[in-house]
């Protein structure tokens, strides 16, 4: 039953772990290479859901902080081979006599080191079938995951305890790397049913050349981040003074956004996920394209940060602010209905092209190259 609640604990903690790390990994795997490959993502996250079982399995349940402050029981136990001993010791079983045999493997000199063997198999695995690690690559890894999960609770979870409220156990890093050892082995008889290397590779490659709607978005992300970080120092070295504060964001958006664009034909997030701005011809656009494409693509952000900022220079008292508010508001409203259907139909219709793009005549196209 408490491996049952660890397991569920690391349910409910998965959504938000894979929330953090989606970003980097489609970042990653897109400038890695130009696509995204469903095993792999079934793979990495599966894996991730197996690090976090592991890691609650070994820690919880958590005590009181007071209830460890009062512990006296050893903190550590550097002999090794000292569950064979209580084993030998402790351990009910008799090989003449089949009825000690359900009691021995019951028994917690059995149960234990067992789970300890058993709880780094999958980690072998992974190693083998997704990471590609040789075999004394495995043994040396699941050495280090198994001193990390003992380093933990000797610090008591690295000082959040006043000692450590479980023991370190040699035995415990000698198990674990066996079972990630037995578990590398294991893989080969599975090996052959799972997608090759090259397989995948040739999706791959045929993805790359694809402008997907995560790809897009992704390097959107990258953009928009660039722009926020442009913003916030330049906010910071005017100390955020209200007159300033919207053309310094419409600037940032030029030098973010624009700039790469009308120099590079792409931006950060295009680079980092290999994508670039061609005509519809699949040539080079032409600068006045580039702004096309910019000023429609991006009014949403640009028009608010212009216009605000007029207004606030103009009326710094906030009368003509407010009513070219209200007018600014019901104009995005329109904006977004309009943009968020084109969006839509573009998410399920691949081959549409965005009003921006038809306005501008260009598209973002693959410059991927393997």
């Amino acid at each position: 039953m408490v491996y049952l609640f660890d397991i569920r604990m690391a349910m409910l903690t998965f959504p938000l772990v894979a929330l953090v790390i989606t970003f980097p990994i489609l970042l990653w795997h897109y400038h890695r290479f130009g696509a995204i490959s469903r095993w792999s993502i079934l793979m990495l996250y599966s894996f991730v859901f197996y690090l976090l079982c592991a890691y609650f399995l070994i820690m919880l349940p958590l005590p009181s902080i007071a209830s460890v402050a009062k512990l006296t029981t050893p903190r550590y136990n550097l002999q090794p081979l000292l569950f064979i001993q209580k084993f030998m010791a402790d351990n009910p079983l008799q090989l003449t006599d089949p009825h000690t045999w359900v009691a021995a493997m019951k028994a917690p000199t059995m149960i234990q080191p067992l789970f300890n063997v058993v709880l780094t198999i999958p980690f072998g695995f992974y190693l083998r079938s997704y990471f590609r690690k040789s075999w004394w690559q495995t043994i040396l890894l699941s050495f280090g995951l198994s001193l990390f999960f003992e380093l933990t609770q000797l610090t008591g979870d690295y000082g959040v305890y006043p000692r450590s409220y479980r023991l370190f156990d040699v035995d415990d890093l000698l198990l674990n790397t066996i079972g990630g050892l037995i578990g590398f082995g294991l893989t080969r008889l599975v090996l052959p049913l799972l997608p090759s290397s090259a397989h995948i590779k040739e999706r791959l490659q045929i993805q790359a050349r694809q402008v997907s709607v995560f790809r897009h978005a992704t390097a959107f992300v990258v953009d928009w981040l660039a722009f926020s970080l442009l913003t916030a120092l330049g906010n910071g070295f005017l100390g955020k003074i209200k007159v300033w504060e919207q053309p310094v964001a419409l600037a940032s958006l030029i030098i973010a956004v624009l700039m790469p664009q009308l120099i590079w034909r792409k931006t950060l997030g295009m680079r980092l996920v290999h994508l670039k701005v061609f005509s519809s011809r699949g040539e080079e656009p032409s600068g006045g394209q580039v702004w096309q494409r910019w000023l429609a693509g991006y009014s949403l952000f640009w028009m608010p940060m212009l216009v605000g900022g007029g207004l606030v220079f103009l009326d710094p008292n906030g009368q003509a602010y407010m009513y070219g508010s209200i007018a600014m508001i019901l104009l995005l409203t329109v904006m977004v209905i309009v943009l968020g259907l084109d969006m839509m139909i573009d998410a399920f219709r691949p081959q549409h092209a965005l009003l921006f793009e038809r306005w501008s005549h260009t598209e973002l196209m693959s410059d991927y190259q393997s």
